[in-house]
């Protein structure tokens, strides 16, 4: 009776052992920790702006073909990038019907301003 008391002792400390480290693992975040002044070669698909929250440090994290790049935020180039995937984001999702929009606006805002 005093082994099986033991075992049973025993087992619910290894279950919480392995519950703690299993709630350990859920709780790590994938963020960047760190950054890169270096610039991108690989082809990049698209972005992401994280906000610092320790350990995460403010960062751009683009998408490229070969995973995840953590980039400085201040980077000249990083902007410029982030200026144009903003410019093809917006190209694709213009349609014949917003182009019509834009119009009556324009010549709204001529008649506005004569």
């Amino acid at each position: 009776m005093q082994i099986c008391i033991r075992g049973l002792t025993c087992l619910a400390f290894l279950a919480g052992v392995m519950l703690v480290a299993s709630a350990s693992e859920i709780k790590i975040p994938k963020c960047c920790t760190q950054v890169s002044d270096q610039s991108i070669t690989a082809p990049i698909i698209g972005y992401r702006i994280q906000r610092k929250n320790l350990p995460c440090v403010r960062a751009v994290v683009f998408e490229t073909s070969e995973g995840e790049v953590c980039s400085h935020w201040k980077q000249d180039w990083v902007f410029e990038k982030i200026k144009e995937l903003e410019q093809i984001r917006r190209a694709k999702q213009t349609t014949p019907a917003s182009t019509t929009s834009s119009s009556s606006t324009t010549s709204t805002m001529s008649t506005t301003t004569s």
